[in-house]
């Protein structure tokens, strides 16, 4: 079976973690954190030589498919086993059940993810089962370890069953103890691992006697003598001493983090996801379409029974067209029993008033457990209604929620997230057919819309880690969103105002003159009412009227919140405005051939690359040097030390009379052919086998060290085919494309659009300034800093009259538009605008640094021929700061006129 696809950001967040641990092996951790994430590194608990980072990854993001993969990442980038040992730890038992049983059933697209790895050579186990893994098998098996975090957190070691002293691993200690003494002898470094002599006078059987001050034949420190990988599910939950002290007792050779809600000051984020990235990939659905009811509860209700019943007939239509079954469900969360409408009182107002049939109703609560055994995704099941109060029971879950009912304010509702995360999910991670299937709906008890948005976004952004650019793109009002699906354009939507109190102590008179700003007084207290975007003049005044660092903290978070709901109702996308299509290129290799799309990959169709040549087996970046007995590998700039530990084992399992070359070319193309499809075998393994006897006949390297090498090895010949890849695709790209040896022009059949709410700006990029863009097409703006020359040139293009409104353009596809050319990324113009007359055009803003690379000449090349054979419905534009005596704004009226 073939493993679930990786969503863009999914990737993009295990590349960063690949190059974290591949530098983290040669500069350490805190300068392979610092490069990649531009922030300083926590150290704490572990230490420098531990690395521990985290994956920041809102709610339905899929962190679980991503930690199964990072166990063959870390092992292969920063442990270089082909058998590591994962500790994988869980907050509660119903998430261990629920992922040991992925892990362990053939099939599921997370246990997949481990046997594409590990073949065979795999076991997944809970903590009981670890002393059934004979010892043998550690070291030439990859043993991952589902297990609570519970299992390990405790004061008193020899309470808990796994630091307490077992002879189900007397014989795992045995053949430890004759192998590899130094191992057991680190245990004693590490807190409570040993054997004390309290301890061994309690033991009424006297097994213990012999063992003082030696290791403790346990489950954890049988796991520690392996240094395994350790993954934190929920990981803001282990941020105690207490944890820290059980997470050191493993003695981990790194930790991964992942959690929606990291504790920023103990967290070293190196990868956040954005709500726009989970959206843009079918991830999560959105926006919210927030109705307010201040008429009560009844209207509430009502409205969100009306809601699901229009998006069943949606759904019944989209599946009709081919879309897999969807059965739309509303949670509602109903008030507390002592309230005017617990659960039972709702129920009955669902049956008696609106009449729905009592099986399309059940009621989850503490004490009333109508979901247990129930199938709510199969087609038999009747239920559309589901009603709680609080947390329903930790693993459930409810792939066709829709619906959002709260009875109670938002602003005091508990556990109001939990439900809110249901409801956000999108059935099978796929986009539907009809766009009311892809939004989420929210009917609250609130006086506005205005009130009810920012207790939404306090609960997305205190409870479900996203943030407030996340929110700009997350909430509308249902009033401006159609339930039914229309061929006409939509009509222009008027945003609704959004106000925000501010409490201020003394509000100056200069405050109170600036435009959008009320000053009220309520409960004797002044309160500063803003409406529209707040400017850094207004955000000045604003901070000047608290006192205390903190208040002042709090105040930006409510000046960036309200900033977003304003974006967020401005927006072009926002207010129903459609972008003008843009059109990719494409080719004809005669002039009435057929048109085909323009890729570099077509490009090099034509080219056979001699993988025998001897620059192909040349990898003059690639070095072994022996020193005092040790070896270092040097790849390019890159120094690695192959470490005391590892030169006692030789690599993939042979002694030292049966490792051979052909051992290491097999391993290499096990390893290399997912990564090189674009070779067969019958060319890969030739070419494996002469750059491996080049280096030990030619360069000699010993054989041994060269499969201790092989991870670094293998990361050389990558760079080695995309360097050759590379050199071929400029020289065909220059010939079939810039000198005309193919027909190229714009294809305007198959454009590319840029769609509302598919905009995924990664999180760490977004713009955050205070000057207020009021032509972007998107509520937020990707990869755009708060000054220098780019941001000028973003300004100007906002302010042109001519432009109707721009784009940041995204640097990955589909969502971004791409000019091919010879390299593999393409070209990613910097802006994108449609202008008043209906062209679209394309703008790169080039430092004067970087003008004339080859790279970049290229790039202006493709952009030019790009608008030239548009027939006059598209212009490029290369911008800088001066050129050919025209200031920046010169060079933009030019361009645009």
């Amino acid at each position: 079976m073939m493993s679930l696809p990786l969503k863009s950001y999914q990737q993009a967040a295990l590349d960063t973690l690949t190059a974290f641990a591949q530098a983290a092996q040669v500069k350490g951790a805190a300068l392979a954190f610092g490069e990649l994430s531009g922030r300083p590194y926590n150290p704490d608990p572990f230490g420098l030589s531990v690395p521990c980072v985290c994956l920041r990854i809102p709610t339905g993001g899929g962190k679980t498919l991503l930690a199964a993969h990072a166990v063959p990442l870390l092992a292969r980038h920063w442990r270089a086993s082909d058998a590591p040992v994962a500790v994988w730890l869980v907050p509660s038992d119903a998430i261990r059940a629920q992922t040991l049983k992925g892990l362990q059933t053939p099939g599921h697209p997370y246990r997949q993810v481990l046997a594409d790895a590990y073949g065979d050579r795999l076991r997944v186990c809970a903590l009981e089962d670890v002393a059934q893994i004979a010892p043998p098998d550690w070291g030439r098996t990859a043993v991952v370890v589902v297990a609570t975090i519970q299992s390990f957190r405790i004061d008193d070691t020899d309470k808990r069953n796994v630091y307490s002293f077992s002879e189900a691993f007397e014989r795992h200690f045995k053949a430890t103890e004759s192998a590899q003494p130094r191992a057991l002898a680190a245990l004693r470094e590490l807190p409570d691992a040993l054997v004390t002599a309290d301890e061994a006078a309690q033991d009424g059987r006297g097994v213990l006697r012999g063992f003082v001050g030696q290791p403790r034949q346990s489950l954890a420190n049988w796991l520690a003598l392996h240094e395994p990988i350790v993954i934190v599910d929920e990981a803001h939950n282990t941020k105690t001493d207490k944890s820290f002290t059980a997470l050191k007792r493993l003695a981990p050779a790194c930790l991964l983090e992942l959690t929606a809600t990291p504790i920023v000051a103990k967290s070293n984020v190196l990868y956040h996801v954005s709500a726009q990235e989970l959206a843009a990939e079918s991830m999560i659905k959105l926006p919210i379409a927030l109705a307010e009811h201040p008429e009560g509860w009844p209207q509430a209700v009502f409205a969100a029974v009306r809601t699901r019943a229009a998006l069943e007939a949606e759904a019944l239509k989209d599946e009709a067209a081919g879309a897999a079954y969807v059965r739309p469900i509303a949670l509602y969360q109903a008030q507390n029993a002592s309230d005017a409408v617990p659960t039972e009182a709702l129920r009955k107002h669902l049956i008696d008033e609106l009449h729905i049939p009592p099986e399309q109703i059940v009621v989850a609560t503490g004490s009333t457990r109508e979901l247990d055994g129930l199938d709510l995704s199969a087609r038999a099941c009747p239920v559309r209604h589901v009603i709680t109060v609080q947390a329903l029971r930790e693993g459930w879950d409810c792939p066709f929620a829709y619906v959002l009912c709260s009875l109670q304010r938002l602003s005091s509702a508990t556990a109001v997230e939990q439900l809110l995360g249901r409801v956000l999910r999108m059935p099978h991670a796929t986009r539907r057919g009809r766009e009311a299937l892809n939004r989420a709906y929210a009917h609250v008890c609130e006086a506005e819309f205005s009130s009810a948005a920012h207790a939404l976004a306090d609960r997305l952004i205190n409870g479900m880690g996203f943030e407030a650019l996340d929110v700009a793109s997350m909430l509308a009002p249902a009033s401006s969103l159609s339930l039914f699906e229309e061929n006409s354009a939509p009509a222009p939507i008027q945003p609704s105002q959004i106000a925000t109190n501010f409490e201020v102590t003394r509000p100056s008179d200069e405050l109170a003159a600036l435009p959008g700003v009320t000053v009220q007084t309520i409960a004797g207290a002044p309160q500063v009412v803003v409406r529209g975007h707040i400017g850094a003049e207004l955000e000045g005044q604003l901070l000047a009227g608290v006192r205390g660092a903190k208040k002042q903290e709090a105040v930006r978070e409510q000046i960036a919140q309200h900033n977003a709901l304003v974006a967020a109702q401005m927006a072009s996308s926002a207010r129903g405005e459609r972008f003008a299509p843009v059109p990719p290129l494409a080719y004809r290799e005669s002039p009435q051939g057929e048109l085909w799309p323009l890729e570099r990959e077509a490009v090099l169709e034509a080219v056979e690359i001699d993988l025998l040549s001897p620059e192909a087996i040349d990898l003059p970046g690639f070095q072994v040097v022996e020193q005092s007995r040790q070896f270092e590998i040097y790849l390019k700039d890159e120094q690695v030390k192959l470490r005391p530990a590892d030169a006692e084992q030789l690599a993939l399992g042979y002694g030292n009379s049966g490792l051979a070359a052909t051992d290491i070319v097999r391993w290499l193309e096990q390893s290399l052919y997912a990564k090189l499809p674009e070779f067969t075998p019958a060319q890969r393994e030739p070419w494996f086998a002469a750059v491996v006897n080049r280096l030990l006949h030619e360069k000699g390297v010993p054989v041994e060290v060269l499969a201790q090498a092989r991870f670094t090895l293998a990361r050389a010949l990558e760079a080695k085919a995309a360097d050759l890849r590379d050199a071929a695709a400029v020289r065909e790209f220059r010939q079939l494309v810039l000198e005309g040896a193919w027909q190229v022009e714009p294809d305007w059949a198959h454009a590319h659009v840029f769609e509302p709410g598919r905009y995924p700006a990664p999180a760490g990029s977004r713009y955050t300034g205070r000057y207020e863009f009021r032509k972007h097409y998107y509520p937020v703006i990707a990869n755009l800093k708060n000054e220098g020359e780019e941001f000028q040139c973003a300004q100007l293009i906002d302010r042109h009259p001519k432009v109707k409104h721009w784009v940041r353009n995204l640097e990955v596809a589909p969502a971004g538009f791409r000019l091919p050319t010879s390299r593999s990324l393409g070209f990613f113009a910097d802006f994108i605008a449609e202008l008043t007359d209906g062209r679209v055009a394309l703008l790169e803003y080039k430092g004067k640094h970087l003008n004339h690379q080859p790279g970049e000449i290229e790039k202006r090349q493709i952009g030019e021929l790009w608008a030239r054979q548009s027939g006059g419905r598209a212009v490029f534009g290369w911008l800088m700061q001066t050129q050919h005596g025209q200031s920046l704004a010169q060079q933009l009226d030019a361009v645009l006129t």
